[in-house]
This record gives C-alpha cells, sequence and structure tokens, in this order.
C-alpha cells in the first residue's frame, strides 16, 4: 500500500511540473491499478494450489501514436507502453509473490470524449518468488524456474472524470512460464479485474479524424499471397531429474492469404524434431527403433501492426510416434520484419495452456 501512494504522489508531482510543459513534446500517460483476481489451476494435478484471492498493483508508462505512419492511421492511432505488475499469487507458501514486466501496444475498440474501451497484447519478463524443488519445495509443480516469460491480454476502459484525468476498469489474463526451459512448467495464470486512474501530462488535442472506408482501401495490398519458409530452433528440458536442455527444431513451410493491411490467415506444414523426446522415447522399450520426427498442419491468425505481427495459432499432428497422446499443438508470439523478404520469429510452442519450448525463427518470404 506504501508503495502504491508513493506513485500515486509522484503522478501528481509530474502533472503540475508538466501543466507548463511544451504542448509539442511527446504526449505522455500514466496509470496506476489495483489488481484482484484468482489463480487458475487449469490442470487437476494444480487444484491444491489456490489458497485465496490475488492482490497486485500495475504501473503503466504510455506514450500516444503520432497518427503520422500508416499503421497509426490505420489502428486510429494507438497507444503503446510499458507495464510494471507486481501481484500475490494465491499461494505465498509454495509460490512466493509475482512481478511481471512487458512492452504491449493498446489499441481503441470504442473512443469517444469521455470514454474508450481499449485492448492490449504483450510480454516480457516475469519473475516468481518461489520455484519447484525437490526436497524444500515439491509441492510446487506449476513452476520450476524463478526467471519467466511473463505475457499478458488485456481490456481497458477508460472514464473520463476531466480532461487529463479518467477512472479505470479492466480485466486482464497474465501469464508466466519459462517456455518449457526448466520442468516443471505447467505455468501460472491469473486472471484479474482491476480499478485505477490515468493522468495525461499533456493537453489533450482534438483526435485525428478515422480514416473513411474509401480511404481504407488505399492501404490494402496490391499482393494478396504470400509464401515463406523458416528454420526453427528451441530450447527444453525433459524432466524434474534431468538438467539438461535440449534442443527442438522445426521447419515452416507457409502460405498466407492477405484479407487486409491489418490482417492475415497463414496455413503451414510443420515438420518438427525435438531431441528431449528422442531422450524419452530411448527409455521406453516399445518405443525404440520408433522416430522421434513429427509432422503437422496448422491454421493461424495474424495481426499486422507495422512491421510487428501478433500471431496465435491452432495445429495438428499428421504423423507422430512419439505417444505423447496430445494431438494438437499451439503457437502464440511475435513477429519481425526485415525489408521485403526477411522475418525474424520468436513465438511459443504449447500443447493448450503447458508451454513445450520457445522458438526462434528466421524466415524468407516472397508475395505472388
Amino acid at each position: 500500500m506504501r508503495i502504491f501512494l508513493c506513485i500515486c504522489f509522484l503522478i501528481l508531482g509530474l502533472d503540475v511540473f508538466s501543466q507548463a510543459s511544451d504542448t509539442t513534446k511527446p504526449r505522455i500517460i500514466s496509470k496506476v491499478s489495483y489488481h484482484n483476481g484468482v489463480l487458475l489451476p487449469h490442470r487437476i494435478a494444480m487444484q491444491h494450489l489456490p489458497q485465496e484471492t490475488t492482490h497486485g498493483f500495475e504501473f503503466n508508462l504510455e506514450k500516444v501514436a503520432g497518427n503520422s505512419k500508416d499503421w497509426e492511421k490505420l489502428y486510429n492511432n494507438p497507444t503503446y507502453g510499458v507495464s510494471v505488475l507486481y501481484t500475490s499469487t494465491g499461494n505465498y507458501e509454495l509460490l512466493g509473490n509475482a512481478l511481471g514486466v512487458n512492452a504491449y501496444l493498446l489499441l481503441p475498440l470504442i473512443s469517444t470524449a469521455g470514454f474508450r474501451l481499449q485492448t492490449s497484447w504483450g510480454w516480457g519478463v516475469g519473475w516468481i518468488g518461489k520455484k519447484f524443488d525437490r526436497i524444500t519445495n515439491y509441492k510446487n509443480n506449476a513452476i520450476g524456474s524463478n526467471i519467466n516469460l511473463f505475457a499478458s491480454i488485456k481490456v481497458k476502459s477508460e472514464i473520463y472524470v476531466a480532461p487529463r484525468s479518467a477512472i479505470l476498469l479492466g480485466a486482464a489474463f497474465n501469464h508466466w512460464s519459462n517456455s518449457g526451459i526448466r520442468r516443471p512448467n505447467l505455468g501460472i495464470n491469473i486472471p484479474t479485474w482491476s480499478i485505477g486512474y490515468l493522468q495525461k501530462f499533456y493537453e489533450p488535442a482534438e483526435r485525428p479524424r478515422k480514416l473513411s472506408k474509401l480511404e481504407r482501401l488505399a492501404y490494402r495490398p496490391e499482393l494478396k499471397n504470400e509464401f515463406m519458409v523458416m528454420p526453427i530452433v528451441g530450447f527444453t528440458a525433459n524432466s524434474i531429474h534431468d538438467a539438461k536442455i535440449y534442443q527442438a527444431y522445426a521447419l515452416q513451410m507457409s502460405y498466407s492469404r492477405l484479407w487486409s493491411s491489418k490482417y492475415k490467415i497463414n496455413y503451414t506444414w510443420d515438420v518438427f524434431y525435438n531431441s528431449s523426446f528422442r531422450k524419452e522415447m530411448d527409455s521406453k522399450p516399445n518405443l525404440k527403433g520408433k522416430t522421434a520426427l513429427q509432422s503437422g498442419v496448422m491454421a493461424a491468425y495474424e495481426q499486422m501492426i507495422g512491421n510487428v505481427s501478433i500471431i496465435a495459432g491452432w495445429g495438428f499432428y499428421l504423423f507422430d510416434q512419439t505417444e505423447r497422446n496430445d494431438p494438437f499443438y499451439h503457437r502464440f508470439g511475435t513477429r519481425i520484419k526485415l525489408g521485403e523478404h526477411f522475418v525474424v520469429n520468436t513465438t511459443l510452442h504449447t500443447h493448450w495452456a503447458v508451454s513445450d519450448h520457445l522458438e526462434i525463427g528466421f524466415g524468407y518470404k516472397f508475395n505472388k
């Protein structure tokens, strides 16, 4: 609570200082929120973990886009920022407290003079206070490392009580995972609702006019078909008894249909080889002689925001002799476009809500 009050006083102090600021300076926004939620036991084996509701505080620092780039105009002048979330986990004895820091883009859904509804997707770095230990913390079967990836999906509303001040109401889904590089890694999911306060450090100007339907047509891609080849490497662990880090490889061949300048649908054929699967198969007599190679197909939605994309996909294995009894796989992450033909890919390869490994890929694409 003391930290929360200090942040509030800091915001008020910055506001007084900013009143004399030049209106041509960057348009900065700060937010502070209280979060209340629950630890979600998304596996039967995690039912013992939630003991109480969670309580946390979030601080955001944001910058409003300048409406000068094409993607800013297409997204109605969005906001991007950095968030710091500190929260309890619902079980201090086994998990401790949690910290999450991430960068995000806040996209407007509804925007009026007195009300805004927005959604954000972002990920970064997280910290879980207490990790699994075979002797001292063996009941923590959710997370095997202190340092983790942190992802958060939010819906936020801003209710303005003054031109530069607003009350915040929102909901978020917060996720911590080490992407499978240490076991166990069932992951920690904490959905929350939040209430907070927003302060703008600039004099609000008239909002940029939305593009008309005719103007949006000018941004539509002329070439609708896109093809890409991408080799991928990842790193994963096998079990809590094996500290070795194994490599996971993939070759991805994709066809994409560009439906607009904002999104496209990808259809992918994947070939996988996970060396941790090979290690596991060698220990089972009935799997000796079988291959750890897997093949699958995936459909994915890709939201394009300038040179950065957010991708979410769902696939199923066409060929799999590993006998892991999970026919589906999923991907969630980002892609960054480098020039016209090259792409850097960072995605989580998961099986439902459990991360298997983080994929890092470098692809070549061409349009037709």
